[in-house]
């Protein structure tokens, strides 16, 4: 009996739904738990998928050809139920990130225990439908391999519409709809099976509708801990969840003497602020602003404006504006013209929509011009220099667009931005970059001089007689009530520092209240200080306990300063942003251990036990570990390709649309190609193509970083053709192993599908996880690398298991 094309088509809505729902929960993971909790969908929706071929190995009467269409449809219509219901299950659970010294607490675990078996329902129930038909059907295994990564790409633009148009929770529910449509299809002509499906789609649209009119299903938890305050505002998109709750009538300041602040308050010479949040963690505020820049000049004594007090006039280029603080302090500095570039559109729309009278539609000025785009790249491309480049604490602590794949990465403080941002600077520009500042430890504000002196000096600045010393100066302010926290600001110069530059910026630091830890002829202070000075930098970053070392491209974790043998040093610990750094590697450890442990219960041992106990059949050790090379591999490519990919195309969302979208597709069509090939001679073809598909992952590894960066200033509609055009013969030769070795063990004894299944989803898991812990620690490059060689020992092993057969 074939496989049907409506069951094709149900298997490819399945798989979308399964996709989307992974994106849209990295989404609200962001916002509930923490950015790091964005690897657990990835965890839930491959150990979901490996447990229902643990599940056919016991149960292979499901798999019989009479039953399967039935239980394949009950399968599709069960899932669209539980998404919604699994979805509210979720939203009651307490779970409170608050880690110590040594990680989770019990209770916790416990509560991330239940979280992953509530939320892996769905994904069991969308890989028992694939599981089902590819143990059913395995001589069409290219077929359905075809439908359900292509699902899968479809399933990539549909979250970012749906999270776009209807939020978080909308969004579950949406597709929850698309599972009933699975359903529907696959029950075709299956009698009440066919009914039932009916009564879902039109319930599940019904509860799309009435959400989106009425909220029924809310996010009222947040990461920050407790109950969320009223909202007076709210967008969902594929970048982040951003939030607006009261309007604060104190002055906002990063950083500010305390005398400056406390004449102030005193004198009234402020304007009120609202606090706009990203994911409920990260904040920007919206500045009152009455258009009248006199009444914003208090924004001048702030840390983050020390810049404007060294350059008159500047033509200024702000990264990352959020509400417009730092544009209007530009303006109040007297710049003629300032533009500014913003990553996330709902930030934009927050700003010119219902707070826009309130921000004195600051965005709408004749001198200013707002971009919705990546700086970096927005930089790169533009042909214009400035005068100041100025980025204030640009981190999101939001999970990515591109699906959250790795922890703390951030394209615009890498050697390659830094490079970027001194080639569109004027003859007196600055850059200038503020951070945090641990005193003691001061590894963020030390790995930001770091980066910046290596693109000074990638840049020119290092030819011989140049110092880039000469071009650097810090200056910070230490919070006297708090002595864990202090902010410093860097300050970047194309051209080295005068003596008459050095004497103002004394004066105006003395002014201020701030303390300049370096400038060149000055003493160096505290230990920022001696680094610049020092001889030897390599030795002195070596030495340091952090990880101080120049973020780049290759490993963008600018934010990942502690190495796994600082885990418990109490140091760490005082301060609230040396701890997160800490917090995400914990939080991936602690992923990584319950999903290892739900493996070993749910996959491993049940797979192990039941075939020597049953006598129930299990694959070869090389045909086992082919498959587990292989979910190990794809994992390692698609990863750090979707991470670099990012850079080149700008925006996190058009990552997510068109890398992840394009390396599905081609798999997908690499598949249904190899699955019309004849059975004679097939694992042998396939032998001939795995040269070719190493060849293609090394080439991406070592050679493709060099055309990104030339073609970077090309036009977005030529990067994604490009970007297309790259990922097409990766993502088609990747889509031919996994359909031809199961079909070609499959055909030889059934039994052993769900073994092979269930070990590619183990492996996956935890390709997933190596991945990122290789892509911090050793770069993408590497990673890339291990994925060749891997791919090269997969092809191996299938040549020998045919052989032998």
């Amino acid at each position: 009996m074939q496989l049907e094309r409506h069951q094709l088509l149900g298997v490819s809505l399945t798989s979308m739904s399964a996709l989307a729902l992974e994106i849209v929960l990295t989404r609200i993971f962001s916002v509930t738990m923490w950015y790091h909790f964005a690897f657990l969908a990835i965890s839930l929706a491959l150990m979901g998928s490996a447990t229902a071929g643990v599940v056919l190995y016991f149960f292979p009467v499901l798999a019989r050809p009479e039953r399967a269409r039935r239980w394949v449809g009950l399968a599709a219509l069960a899932l669209a139920v539980l998404i919604p219901i699994t979805f509210i299950l979720y939203l009651q659970v307490p779970f409170h990130v608050a880690l110590g010294r040594r990680g989770f607490q019990r209770e916790q675990i416990l509560w991330l225990a239940l979280i992953y078996l509530d939320l892996t329902v769905p994904f069991f129930l969308s890989g028992l439908v694939l599981s089902l038909t590819l143990s059913v059907w395995p001589e069409q295994a290219g077929s359905i391999y075809w439908a359900d990564l292509t699902g899968a790409s479809v399933g990539c633009l549909f979250s970012i519409l749906v999270l776009n148009a209807l939020g978080g929770a909308g969004a579950i529910l949406a597709v929850g709809v698309v599972a009933a449509l699975a359903g529907l299809v696959l029950t075709w002509r299956i009698g009440r099976q066919q009914i039932a499906a009916v009564i879902a789609v039109l319930a599940l649209s019904g509860l799309v509708w009435g959400n989106a009119r009425h909220e029924l299903i809310t996010i009222t938890a947040n990461k920050a801990g407790g109950e969320e305050a009223p909202r007076l505002y709210e967008r969902w998109n594929a970048h982040s969840r951003v939030t607006v709750y009261d309007i604060a009538s104190y002055p906002f300041f990063w950083s500010v003497d305390l005398d400056h602040w406390n004449r102030i308050i005193q004198e009234g010479r402020f304007l009120n602020h609202a606090l706009l949040l990203i994911d409920a963690g990260a904040g920007t505020p919206i500045q009152e602003f009455r258009g009248l820049l006199h009444e914003t000049e208090f924004l001048r004594y702030d840390l983050t404006s020390f810049a404007y007090h060294l350059v008159d006039q500047p033509r200024t280029l702000v990264i990352g504006p959020g509400g417009g603080r730092d544009v209007l302090a530009a303006l109040a500095s007297g710049a003629p013209h300032v533009t500014a570039v913003e990553v996330n559109p709902a930030v934009v729309e927050a700003v010119q929509g219902p707070f826009a009278d309130f921000a004195g539609h600051l965005y709408e000025r004749p001198d200013v011009h707002i971009a919705v785009d990546d700086a970096r790249g927005y930089i790169n491309r533009s042909p214009e220099s400035y005068d100041i480049i100025q980025a204030s604490l640009i981190d999101t602590w939001a999970a990515g667009g591109s699906g959250a794949f790795a922890l703390s990465e951030n394209s615009l403080y890498t050697v390659e931005a830094f490079q970027t941002y001194y080639e569109h600077l004027t003859d007196r520009g600055i850059l200038s970059i503020s951070r945090w500042y641990l005193p003691g430890h001061p590894a963020e504000t030390l790995r930001l001089v770091s980066t910046g002196m290596e693109g000074w000096a990638r840049a020119g600045v290092a030819d011989p007689g140049q110092d880039p010393g000469q071009h650097v100066a810090v200056t910070a302010r230490f919070d006297p009530a708090d002595e864990s926290e202090g902010m410093a600001t860097a300050l970047f110069k194309r051209a080295a520092f005068t003596s008459e530059d050095v004497e103002a910026m004394q004066v105006q630091a003395e002014a201020l209240g701030f303390v300049v830890l370096y400038a060149p002829t000055l003493p160096p202070q505290d230990v920022v200080g001696e680094f610049i000075a020092a001889e030897n930098q390599d030795a002195f970053v070596d030495a340091y306990p952090l990880d101080i070392s120049p973020a780049t491209d290759d490993r963008p974790f600018f934010f990942n300063l502690v190495r796994f043998g600082d885990f418990l040093s109490p140091d760490l610990y005082a301060s609230g942003v040396y701890q997160t750094s800490v917090e995400a590697l914990l939080i991936l450890a602690g992923v990584i251990c319950v999903t290892t442990v739900m493996a070993i219960l749910f996959v491993i041992l049940p797979l192990g036990l039941g075939s020597r106990r049953r006598g129930l059949p299990r694959p070869s050790a090389r045909l086992g570990a082919y498959f587990g090379l292989l979910g190990t591999a794809f994992m390692l490519v698609e990863i750090p390709i979707v991470q670099r990919l990012t850079v080149y195309l700008g925006r996190p969302v058009y990552s997510l649309a068109v890398v992840l979208f394009s390396l599905l597709i081609f798999s997908g069509l690499g598949s249904l190609w190899i699955g019309r090939r004849s059975d004679q001679g097939r694992p042998l073809r396939l032998g001939r193509l795995f040269p070719a598909l190493a060849a293609f992952v090394l080439v991406h590894a070592i050679g493709i970083p060099s055309l990104l960066d030339k073609t970077l200033g090309w036009p977005l509609s030529a990067r994604m053709i490009t970007t297309v055009l790259l990922m097409a013969p990766l993502g088609f030769l990747m889509g031919t192993p996994f359909p031809t070795g199961l079909r070609w063990a499959g055909t030889r004894d059934r039994g052993v599908v769900s073994w092979l299944w269930g070990i590619n989803g183990v492996t996956s898991v935890m390709g997933s996880a190596l991945s990122v812990a290789m892509a911090i620690h050793v770069g993408l490059q590497a990673t890339l690398l291990v994925a060749t060689a891997l791919y090269g020992l997969a092809g191996v092993l299938l040549a020998r298991e045919t052989r032998s057969a």
